[in-house]
């Protein structure tokens, strides 16, 4: 079996005045076979447009681990369903009021770019995971995401059990969340990274 060339894409950004976020896709390679037994998508950084250059190789943080999840049309989606494209991956929770509905502008952003890009329709996903699925089902991921005028073709809002999407999360994306604390303005702190 040859394996199909995926990841997912951790994206460091700058932030603008305008909440515009530049990042740069650099390279993405095939998998390995044993890449393909570890859960076959690779997670790798992108670097930001300001870096290095790209002749450097980027570097590789694991394997993501197989998951499934429920997205915004209350429809499973996981690890398999993703497999060949390349994503563009954030965590988010609907009830933030602090980076999130920046990100997902951001996200909506990039959406805007890749429309105009005809030939990554096939190849290229977002995906944006809700870290607060006790509030986030997908009727309320639904609305959200027509909030934000989000292709559902192109792009998937996905929920799950808290007990099921952080070790995911943390284990697998290699990003941060935990429960904020008394007096912290946020119900739950994460990473602002893509």
């Amino acid at each position: 079996m040859v394996p199909k060339a995926a990841l997912v894409i951790v994206a460091i950004f700058s932030w603008l005045a305008t909440a515009v976020i530049t990042f740069t896709v650099l390279t993405y390679g095939p998998i390995t076979d044993q890449d393909t037994e570890q859960g076959s998508v690779m997670l790798v950084a992108a670097e930001d447009a300001d870096a290095a250059s790209p002749a450097e190789p980027l570097p590789r943080f694991g394997a993501v681990p197989v998951f499934a999840f429920t997205n915004q049309h209350n429809q499973p989606l996981g690890l398999n369903d993703l497999r060949g494209k390349v994503w563009v991956v954030n965590t988010i929770f609907t009830r933030c009021n602090a980076i999130c509905p920046t990100m997902t502008g951001g996200m909506k952003q990039i959406q805007t770019s890749l429309s105009n890009q005809p030939e990554t329709v096939d190849d290229v996903r977002l995906v944006s995971i809700s870290i607060d699925g006790e509030h986030d089902t997908p009727e309320v991921l639904s609305a959200y995401a027509q909030a934000f005028s989000a292709d559902p073709e192109r792009w998937q809002f996905l929920t799950g059990e808290q007990t099921d999407v952080w070790p995911f999360v943390q284990d697998g994306l290699k990003l941060p969340v935990e429960p904020g604390k008394p007096g912290d303005a946020m119900d739950i702190l994460h990473s602002g990274k893509l």
